[in-house]
């Protein structure tokens, strides 16, 4: 597959703030005193953290309980390990969508995975954490994705699962009606890999949260992310 980079002047519609922004011209600075490249302020800003150790504990104790109960690989427990002995983390996030919500939610976690692998490189203890937004109560718009079709369209699937009214997306469970979504996907997919995982974390009984956080799992177990829950409850004691 061929690739090319574009620079942002190139785009259409490109604000000029945020060409400014880029280039880190006099002019911005005194509203954005940082860089726009991470790697200029990392090492400074490191050194500013302050994280009691009881806290961190405790949190890398919900962590390790919350990643294990999905399935969580050895790079994950030891990106855990190394939170808890005092690492840095890059966090990003996404609501808990249908079959993994946009694509950029893989990209948010992708971002996250490289930006924790430049912060090593300068000498800083850093991990990946992608923060499921299972909070969120905008059923319609998490319960739903597009998938391409073989003539390159996207096919739109929902799945038929019912709530009480403005109840947390991520404590939703699936009933029997998304076997036929999923297999509406597999259909669209073909028999791959994708299918196949999708199948297994999109399952009646999985909730939204749980699926979503599963299938991250199996996607990214190899770089090690770390998945919390925002909504469990221990996080607020």
């Amino acid at each position: 597959m061929n690739s090319r980079c574009f620079p942002f002047r190139q785009i259409p519609h490109t604000t000029r703030l945020f060409l400014d922004y880029l280039d880190f011209t006099a002019s911005i600075q005194q509203f954005y005193p940082r860089s726009p490249r991470f790697l200029d302020w990392a090492k400074d800003e490191s050194l500013r953290i302050q994280y009691s150790g009881e806290r961190r504990e405790r949190l890398a104790e919900i962590l390790s309980r919350q990643n294990r109960t999905w399935g969580a690989s050895p790079q994950t427990l030891e990106n855990i390990a190394q939170f808890r002995a005092g690492a840095c983390a890059v966090v990003t996030g996404q609501q808990v969508g249908l079959f993994g919500g946009p694509v950029f939610s893989i990209y948010k976690a992708l971002s996250a995975v490289k930006l924790a692998d430049e912060t090593r490189r300068l000498g800083i203890s850093c991990i990946p954490i992608f923060w499921l937004a299972t909070e969120d109560h905008d059923l319609e718009e998490v319960n739903q994705a597009r998938i391409p079709t073989p003539d390159g369209q996207l096919e739109r699937l929902a799945g038929a699962t019912q709530a009480k009214t403005d109840a947390p997306v991520g404590s939703i469970s699936f009933g029997p009606e998304i076997s036929e979504t999923v297999s509406q996907a597999v259909a669209l997919l073909g028999q791959s890999e994708a299918a196949k995982v999708l199948a297994e974390c999109y399952r009646p009984g999985e909730s939204f949260g749980t699926a979503f956080a599963k299938l991250l799992v199996r996607l990214f177990g190899d770089f090690g992310v770390v998945l919390l829950d925002g909504s469990d409850p221990e996080l607020g004691t």
